[in-house]
Formats: C-alpha cells, sequence, structure tokens
C-alpha cells in the first residue's frame, strides 16, 4: 500500500461509495492497535462522519486514492452503512466496530 499517507481511499461501486482507512484504534492500549475501516455510504464525507462515531480519530477529511482492496468492497456491500474493522494485516474476517470498545 505505500505511504501511511496513501492508506486509505474511495471507490464508487454499486451507487455506493466504498470508504476505506487504515487507522489507530484509540480504545486499544497497544502501541499496534491498528485497524482496517470500511463502510459502504454515500459519500466519503459520510464515510469519515461514520468512522470518527465509531470511535476512530483522525479520519482523512478526503480520501487520497481512488483503489480499496476487494476484500473489503465485498464486505462494504454485503452491510451498507455498517463500520467494519479488521486488526491490520491480520487477515482476521472483518466484524462490526463497537464504538468505545477495544478489538481484541
Amino acid at each position: 500500500m505505500g505511504r501511511r499517507g496513501n492508506m486509505h481511499g474511495a471507490e464508487r461501486v454499486a451507487g455506493l461509495v466504498v470508504c476505506y482507512a487504515v487507522l489507530v484504534n484509540a480504545a486499544d492500549n497497544s502501541c499496534e492497535a491498528v485497524d482496517e475501516i470500511v463502510i459502504a455510504t454515500g459519500s466519503w464525507r459520510e464515510g469519515a462522519e461514520a468512522m470518527r462515531a465509531a470511535g476512530y480519530r483522525h479520519v482523512p477529511r478526503r480520501p487520497a486514492r481512488r483503489e480499496v482492496p476487494g476484500e473489503a468492497i465485498d464486505a462494504a456491500l454485503m452491510s451498507p452503512g455498517l463500520v467494519l474493522r479488521t486488526r491490520f494485516g491480520s487477515g482476521e474476517p472483518w466484524k462490526p466496530r463497537v464504538p468505545g470498545r477495544g478489538t481484541g
């Protein structure tokens, strides 16, 4: 994925915008608490607001690129409007983000 600044993006699929970002999970006290986040919504702005509401901070105002990993797109389109997460690089399945709780 390259530099950290390019670890977020949005892609229009099936009439929705799939928003993807790699963000620090502040609810987990581990220094390795980095999550991949995805949501299918109407716009990047709506997706970013949902990520913030789910407890993530430092969500970019605009996507840096237009590519989103295929598995993230598949997960988001199965549950539009729901913020999903997985631990970065873990290969774990995507699951709903519960605000204010750790991810472990």
